[in-house]
């Protein structure tokens, strides 16, 4: 969405956009945040500290959501897996999850597009609630109060980029698919290993 029509609904509907606008698209740039702060910066009427604010429920409400969807089918993704490597896959993910649901959920958000999934990643794989309203609610305050700084603080040099944001999101995920590429085949790997091992375990079994 164009810098001037984000300025445009929030001049319009205040913080009630940079909510909704964050929910709609949490990941990567926080646009809406950015815009924000900058309007913040020109209007005493807004706050900064209200954007923040703003931003991260906006932010926090849509993890949730994820993570809510991904929940509801949890059991029906299960029955749908069928072959021994899907399930395997099913397995490593959720040790995956749990594991590492700090780092995940807390600065997923900050990968373009691939960050988007994670809350319903952590909810296909039963990461409890309360760990994923914490850690999300962390993400959510940090990113909000990230971006909406950038934007009050440096209001017209983020004016100025904005017609260069569809290069800057290719390059971003230009990085970001490359990093998603090599945790995949290391998922994989670690997958095929697992399937050995359980498969020279079964063997070791046979009188």
């Amino acid at each position: 969405m164009a810098w001037e029509s984000i300025q445009d609904y929030i001049a319009e509907y205040g913080y009630w956009a940079v909510a909704v606008g964050t929910l709609w698209d949490q990941s990567g740039l926080q646009s809406f945040a950015v815009a924000g702060g900058a309007y913040a910066s020109i209007d005493p009427r807004f706050s900064l500290l209200g954007t923040i604010l703003a931003a991260a429920s906006g932010s926090l409400g849509s993890d949730m959501i994820l993570w809510g969807i991904g929940r509801w089918r949890a059991s029906w993704l299960e029955r749908f897996v069928k072959s021994n490597k899907g399930r395997m896959r099913l397995s490593v993910l959720e040790q995956g999850m749990n594991r590492y649901a700090m780092p995940l959920l807390t600065f997923g958000r900050f990968l373009p597009w691939i960050g988007r999934f994670v809350p319903a990643a952590a909810g296909l794989r039963r990461v409890h609630g309360v760990r994923v309203l914490v850690w999300s609610t962390i993400g959510s305050v940090t990113s909000a109060a990230g971006y909406a700084t950038l934007g009050f603080y440096a209001a017209e040099t983020v004016a100025q980029i904005e017609q260069y944001a569809i290069f800057i999101l290719i390059g971003a995920l230009a990085i970001s698919f490359p990093i998603a590429a090599l945790v995949l085949k290391r998922f994989d790997a670690i997958v095929l290993k697992r399937l050995a091992d359980e498969q020279g375990e079964d063997v070791k079994l046979v009188p």
